[in-house]
């Protein structure tokens, strides 16, 4: 994040209150260009797990994107909320407990599907190694738990995506579909040709390969394929409302936060949620009219300066 450095605008007529952070994307309307990123096993880190960061983002008004790695179900996740959701699907080998995940999910009121294209089973970084790949035996993929209605192994990915499973999505649902793990600006047009509604650029939280480019540095070269036909995500390496300058600077319509989420929802469950979402905003609102910008429309690229190896990628 650091090779990119904002240049603030000065004598702009901007006060604090006139930053407006609002943006819509597939239809919601956001109060601050940010939610909650999809992210599995939360009852690792809080014993209500899922529910508890769902409740906290409805209590900030944030959108919350519902993992398919999670340990709670996809139908007591939307309950808890009372912001919107969209849910994010894990393409499985068994068709029919993938069509049974997108029918409980389009019945659950969830208003898109966020179809993960960036991790394919374990990764393998060093990292994630290192710790031996840690699951909690004694906590259920809440969506596959027979004994809470699920079926089929969370496991059990279907590796061989091709766009037509866009096709299926939609098919089955009719809701808009998002596809997540894009790097690549030469994948831009089989995907949104194949029905995508949305690119989100991403690398998995750097938690699937070792060696591939951070999201924020892919995020230009996307950007300018999808060159304003469907709107564009970004994830991974938000942790301040600087970042999400930068973001939506070179090209991100919205990103989405994982990590800070799951610290708040460690040391405070819902309340800790809330509190990190509602901290984000107004230091983004700060960031906003330090930056000169009166809203999220008005940030381009010449807000930024790439200094580093990233200049190399920028320049294409």
């Amino acid at each position: 994040m650091e090779d990119f450095r904002i240049i603030t605008h000065r004598l702009t007529g901007v006060s604090s209150g006139d930053v407006d952070l609002s943006v819509e994307i597939l239809g919601e309307r956001m109060p601050f260009p940010f939610f909650v990123a999809p992210m599995g096993a939360h009852r690792m880190t809080h014993e209500e797990g899922e529910v508890a960061t769902a409740r906290g983002a409805g209590m900030a008004g944030a959108l919350y994107c519902s993992s398919g790695a999670s340990n709670r179900t996809l139908e007591e996740i939307a309950e808890a909320t009372t912001g919107p959701k969209w849910f994010q699907l894990y393409f499985n080998q068994d068709e029919d407990v993938t069509r049974s995940l997108l029918r409980r999910a389009r019945d659950a009121g969830y208003s898109a599907i966020v179809l993960t294209a960036d991790a394919l089973g374990p990764g393998t970084p060093d990292d994630f190694l290192a710790m031996g790949m840690p699951f909690r035996s004694d906590m259920t993929f809440g969506n596959h738990d027979p004994a809470k209605g699920g079926s089929g192994d969370f496991f059990a990915q279907k590796v061989d995506l091709t766009p037509e499973d866009i096709k299926l999505i939609k098919d089955e649902t009719g809701l808009p579909v998002i596809v997540k793990g894009i790097l690549r600006p030469e994948d831009v047009d089989p995907i949104i040709a194949g029905g995508a509604d949305a690119i989100q650029v991403s690398n998995h939280g750097g938690r699937q390969i070792d060696g591939v480019p951070g999201a924020i540095s892919a995020l230009p070269l996307v950007a300018r394929a999808v060159n304003g036909r469907v709107p564009v995500i970004m994830d991974s390496g938000i942790r301040r409302g600087i970042d999400v300058i930068r973001a939506l600077s070179m090209g991100a319509d919205c990103v989405a936060v994982g990590r800070p989420v799951m610290y708040g929802l460690g040391l405070g469950g819902a309340p800790g949620v809330q509190s990190v979402l509602e901290a984000l905003a107004s230091e983004l609102r700060s960031d906003m009219l330090l930056t000169g910008a009166r809203s999220v429309a008005d940030l381009d690229p010449s807000y930024i300066s790439v200094t580093g190896p990233s200049a190399t990628m920028q320049e294409g």
